[in-house]
């Protein structure tokens, strides 16, 4: 934006940070919002005497930064001098990689756009001869992984208001150089994303781009965004309230341009078949992307619910049978009026024949040769690995869902928790919850990752009112497209489908059956326990069964100790551990309110009442309690509350091992009894 004033010399520089000399302007901290590592507001005189202000990182409109340092508009000196007949409107700032402006790109009323260059004497000329051309916003890209690529400075602009780094080039469509893809490179851009104004120069000026970054080494997507009207641009489709999820997930969607294919004939290269979730996916090199959903194998085929789609833009979306000639020519001619240009009979051809074969063929058979050929299935051991489920189970109010967002908080930010909870990497996650409310959520999440130290991070939520089965078809392919590789279930039995005239182990079958679509993520089942091991504070088992016992890779028993009160306080031991070679050792958690947050800390099993460590193995429950004092066998005995035989037999083997000792005898009546220690305290 503009700050239309005449002037030799801004008197606004005396009242800014950090001014400094660029070029023929001057950089400086903006005033207007947090400014505070990198000079975001470029000044500059016009040869007509304007006063030019820009924000390049937030946008802050002239009447804002004149505000913010006790000025107005109308203080900075004289009128517009422009002819009423061509008035400047607003001039964007084209800068090298040092923040010095080389060129602006004008626009004027009525609409024109001119560009023009500093001429050393605080004017301009309105030759380009010779000038550099750069990526609008060029400073600011070498910062970004991904950008996005609009046709215009205003919808650049519009991007970087939400989040989302943009740039253009300044003569608009059809004016792309190598010299823009040349500055991207430099600036170590790795992935360009082109969004095409809706009308042919834009479409052509995409091709361009793509094409040129794509030869570069540049990742590039075409996206087309949908709903845009005849001309539309990105500033259209966003005040039409489409947001930054809804754009990066037609982002995710979109498959990466190939520049090969801009030049020869579509159709020729071969789709790639994917599996997200139950449904089927065929997508072609060229953007064009046919899922199937809602599958069913019957009397006339394989049917379900066909959608179609090019670069994100849906085409199409019908019931479909894959066995039906007239379903796919009715589908032909309804495509080829949207999108001409594509062979839509061979590529529903194809998609028909390869949907049947991947949809009676299941899972591809495989053979096992010893070679392990995925990477490590760790996520966060010893409690979460990739494609498996593990169990979390326990009494009402011992704190599992608080637990469970804990490792949420973990698992997404890649921070660690006590006892070396460490997840071997950041993955997004996915809270699915029967029990609770998205404000509930939240407010644990933001007390935890306030605690952590950490920034609070983004959990995918889905508040759940049907049993998982019911929804497993929407949410496994969703999950595969957002890349989620941890899932919480909250709570199991609210999860759990009842059914009529079903076998009691039916819906935890189904259920387990139905987790195993959320793969490669890992998954946390939160679930109860008896009534009659509630009771009774030993080891427990989850409710619903053998099968509720069986069906999980990992269980882990979690216990809260009641006697501290000044925090949450739960022990875990793990109750079942297949494809480990051992039981993982039990650890302990505590989870303490404070002023605005919940901060996680050990939990000393040594200090914890006996029966929060009911469920963890002898051995060990014998060195916690010879960790406090020596006991006799008989003590040791009374204290734990197990047979003194079957006692004695674990401290002889741990004697044998090394891992106690005697520390002497008992001086009282009768026999002389020996009494035991650890072996480090001997």
């Amino acid at each position: 934006m503009i700050a239309e004033r005449t002037m030799t010399k801004p008197p606004i520089l005396a009242r800014l940070r950090g001014v400094q000399r660029a070029g023929n302007g001057w950089l400086a901290f903006c005033p207007a919002h947090n400014d505070q590592n990198k000079r975001s507001l470029s000044i500059g005189t016009g040869g007509n005497g304007k006063t030019l202000l820009k924000c390049h990182a937030a946008g802050c409109t002239p009447e804002r930064i004149t505000a913010a340092v006790g000025l107005n508009i109308a203080s900075l000196g004289a009128n517009d001098h422009h002819p009423p007949s061509r008035r400047e409107v607003v001039a964007y700032d084209y800068l090298n990689e040092r923040g010095e402006l080389i060129s602006q790109n004008v626009r004027f009323d009525p609409k024109d756009f001119r560009q023009r260059r500093p001429d050393g004497r605080g004017g301009w000329i309105w030759n380009m001869d010779g000038v550099r051309r750069v990526p609008y916003r060029l400073p600011e890209l070498a910062e970004q992984p991904r950008v996005f690529v609009a046709e215009g400075e205003k919808d650049c602009d519009a991007l970087w208001a939400i989040g989302i780094p943009a740039t253009t080039n300044a003569a608009g469509a059809g004016k792309w150089s190598e010299e823009h893809t040349a500055a991207l490179v430099a600036a170590a851009v790795s992935e360009v994303v082109i969004l095409p104004d809706n009308d042919a120069p834009g479409e052509k000026h995409s091709i361009a781009v793509a094409d040129s970054c794509a030869r570069a080494g540049i990742s590039v997507k075409i996206v087309r965004l949908p709903g845009l009207p005849p001309k539309g641009d990105v500033s259209d489709w966003l005040a039409a309230g489409h947001g930054v999820e809804e754009l990066q997930k037609l982002v995710a969607e979109t498959t990466a341009f190939t520049p090969d294919l801009a030049e020869e004939a579509p159709g020729i290269a071969e789709p790639e078949m994917r599996r997200e979730g139950l449904d089927l996916v065929l997508v072609w090199p060229d953007g064009v992307r046919l899922t199937l959903t809602s599958i069913r194998d019957g009397r006339e085929g394989i049917r379900g619910e066909l959608t179609v789609a090019r670069n994100g833009r849906r085409l199409s979306w019908t019931a479909f049978a894959t066995a039906s000639a007239q379903a796919r020519e009715t589908l032909r001619k309804k495509l080829d009026v949207a999108a001409p240009d594509i062979p839509w009979g061979e590529y529903l051809e194809e998609a028909a024949w390869r949907f049947t074969q991947a949809a009676r063929a299941g899972e591809p058979l495989v053979v096992l040769t010893g070679s392990v050929t995925s990477a490590s299935r760790e996520l966060l051991p010893p409690l979460l690995y990739e494609g498996e489920p593990t169990a979390l189970i326990a009494d009402g109010d011992t704190g599992k869902s608080l637990a469970a967002m804990a490792l949420a908080a973990a698992v997404r930010s890649g921070s660690a928790l006590p006892f070396g909870l460490r997840p071997t990497r950041a993955v997004p996650v996915a809270y699915l919850d029967w029990e609770t409310c998205r404000d509930t959520a939240d407010m644990r999440l933001a007390l935890l990752a306030a605690g952590l130290g950490i920034e609070t991070p983004q959990i995918l939520y889905k508040h759940m009112t049907r049993p998982l089965v019911d929804d497993i078809g929407a949410l496994a392919p969703e999950f595969a497209r957002r890349g989620i590789g941890f899932v919480i279930i909250d709570s199991k039995m609210f999860a759990v489908a009842g059914g009529d005239g079903a076998a009691f182990h039916e819906p935890i079958t189904a259920f387990y059956n139905a987790l195993r679509l959320f793969a490669p993520a890992a998954s946390l089942v939160l679930n109860h326990i008896t009534n009659a091991d509630a009771r009774n504070g030993g080891p427990a088992r989850p409710f619903g069964g053998a099968f509720a016992f069986n069906g999980p890779r990992l269980i882990w028993e979690a216990k809260r100790d009641l006697e501290v009160t000044d925090a949450t306080a739960i022990s875990f031991v793990c109750r079942k551990a297949n494809n480990l070679a051992r039981k993982p050792e039990p650890f302990g958690l505590r989870f303490v309110p404070g002023d605005g947050l919940i901060t996680v800390e050990p939990f000393d099993l040594m200090k914890a009442a006996p029966q929060t460590v009911a469920g963890a193995s002898l051995p060990f429950r014998v060195r916690l309690a010879l960790a406090t004092s020596a006991m006799t066998t008989a003590e040791l005995a009374e204290h734990l509350g197990v047979n003194e035989e079957t006692l004695g037999r674990t401290i002889r083997r741990l004697a044998a091992k090394g891992t106690v000792g005697k520390v002497g005898e008992t001086t009282g009546q009768g026999t002389p009894a020996t009494k035991w220690g650890l072996a480090s305290s001997v």
